[in-house]
């Protein structure tokens, strides 16, 4: 009897062992952020927050705050002391992981948003729209704004493709796109907007009779936001360098 009780205990004893042998430790990775601010006029304190924690005053510089990584984490900036959202998006980090953010806010010129933090090519610039039309423009339910290029050696009008759809009035588009600067060697490109209604898909007439708009001019390897505004319904877009 004794010798089955024996028997059985140290099953009981090498089970057991098996089972904390087959345990892995929980371990935690982390990544760090950083997380600029654009030098635009008029921006008060603002404060980050992830996974709805306060981590500090914005900007995060070098080398970065320390984060736990997780599966679609909410990094959000808010302006300091308030619950005033002014960017936020989804992440998942890798362990060990440096990820770099830039935010722009101005409530002046209806600024608020991601920006492209990433460097620019000297022979590019990278751009952002804001849609700060008037009322002319309230009379479409929605529309679309198409970019174009003008070629100097035809007289066209060349679509380059990129289409923002259903443009919408303050709010800062999140991709920022990034633009030949030259069009040939020494010879700056000129940029050209126009803006589809939904309804129709035809391009809106201004009052001047003319159905695009010319972008600002830049300085080579700009990053910039073209801030979209109108004078009785005439469209300009000046560009806000960041």
């Amino acid at each position: 009897m004794r010798t089955i009780f024996t028997a059985c205990a140290m099953a009981v004893m090498l089970l057991s062992a098996c089972a904390k042998k087959e345990e892995k430790p929980v371990t935690t990775g982390y990544a760090k952020l950083l997380v600029d601010v654009a030098n635009l006029p008029g921006t008060p304190a603002l404060e980050v927050h992830y996974q709805g924690v306060n981590i500090g005053d914005a900007p995060i510089q070098q080398p970065g705050t320390r984060v736990e990584i997780g599966n679609g984490i909410k990094l959000s900036v808010y302006v300091k002391g308030t619950d005033q959202l002014v960017a936020d998006t989804l992440l998942n980090l890798k362990k060990d992981q440096l990820s770099s953010y830039r935010v722009a806010y101005n409530t002046e010129l209806g600024i608020s948003g991601w920006i492209s933090s990433k460097p620019v090519s000297p022979d590019s610039n990278s751009v952002q729209f804001l849609n700060n039309l008037g009322p002319a423009f309230k009379a479409y339910a929605g529309y679309d704004l198409c970019l174009f290029y003008y070629d100097i050696n035809t007289g066209d009008f060349v679509d380059i493709g990129i289409v923002i759809q259903d443009f919408q009035r303050v709010k800062l588009t999140p991709a920022a796109f990034s633009l030949a600067y030259y069009f040939e060697p020494g010879t700056p490109m000129f940029y050209l907007g126009r803006l589809k209604d939904k309804a129709t898909g035809q391009f809106i007439m201004m009052p001047s009779g003319v159905d695009y708009f010319v972008f600002d001019q830049t300085a080579e390897g700009a990053t910039v936001i073209y801030n979209l505004t109108d004078t009785d319904g005439e469209v300009m877009a000046p560009a806000i360098y960041l």
